[in-house]
């Protein structure tokens, strides 16, 4: 288990007292989590597999091959990425962009999550770099989607976060598109998801609901936005042409020793 604390990151140390590992915590319930996983000296990644067994780490692409060479599983790759609101701020007019097509109106986020996961559900068929196979597989994605509107994935849901509803779809089953702003405590404000139903009909829901976002963190004076996008994922494209800056790809490794 990890031997002192850094202001918000974990070290874990040698019998000598180096440092051998640093980390972020962001473990929430029984699923123990290690962002920026860090190697800082020699057997740092021995070091993991033993004091940090079960949990999910997340760490660069080397230090994950250590680590899958070591019994790890290597799960999800995905690019994290920064956007500057100071050095390059949006355009304000982003803050009115509206749907063109009728029915389609921009609500907070204020639908129940029952009515929120029937559109996330939607937004990544099979096939999708995101779909998530198996019997269990919509239990889980609807556990992890209430720890992310509840904060105990990312932090709180912020009002920048936003909807887009179709009125013209049954009642109880609305949310066409939406994007969850999450304030992280450790790092920068979060886009926690952002997803539409793959529908002809919102097509573009998704790069609306992040300019609208955009503006809105600006004008609030945010300074930076964050986020992880799977790495074969296209969505990558339109975070490139948003301003996003590619800070590298990260892998998500589950280290053996732990239930998974």
């Amino acid at each position: 288990m990890p031997e002192k604390a850094s202001q918000e990151r974990t070290v874990i140390t040698g019998p000598d007292g180096a440092p051998l590992l640093d980390y972020l915590d962001r473990s929430s319930g029984d699923v123990r989590v290690a962002a920026g996983l860090r190697p800082l000296g020699p057997g740092a990644a021995r070091a993991a597999v033993e004091r940090l067994a079960g949990w999910r780490v997340i760490t660069a692409e080397e230090f994950a091959r250590e680590l899958v060479g070591l019994g790890g599983e290597a799960r999800r790759r995905a690019h994290e990425m920064r956007r500057s609101l100071e050095a390059d701020p949006p355009p304000a007019a982003w803050l009115d962009l509206a749907p063109e097509t009728g029915g389609l109106r921009i609500t907070p986020l204020d639908r129940s999550p029952e009515e929120v996961f029937q559109a996330i559900d939607a937004a990544f068929p099979p096939g999708h770099p995101d779909h998530s196979a198996g019997p269990d597989a919509p239990a889980e994605k609807f556990r992890s989607l209430l720890m992310l509107l509840g904060g105990a994935a990312l932090g709180p849901v912020m009002e920048l976060s936003a909807l887009v509803i179709d009125d013209e779809r049954p009642e109880g089953d609305r949310v066409a598109a939406g994007l969850i702003l999450n304030d992280r405590s450790d790092d920068v404000p979060w886009i926690g998801d952002v997803f539409r139903r793959p529908e002809p009909r919102y097509a573009g829901l998704g790069g609306l609901l992040l300019r609208r976002m955009l503006a809105g963190a600006s004008a609030a004076g945010l300074p930076e936005i964050g986020l992880a996008v799977t790495a074969e994922n296209p969505a990558k494209l339109l975070y490139d042409r948003l301003g996003f800056r590619d800070l590298g790809v990260f892998t998500t490794v589950l280290l053996p020793g732990g239930a998974d």
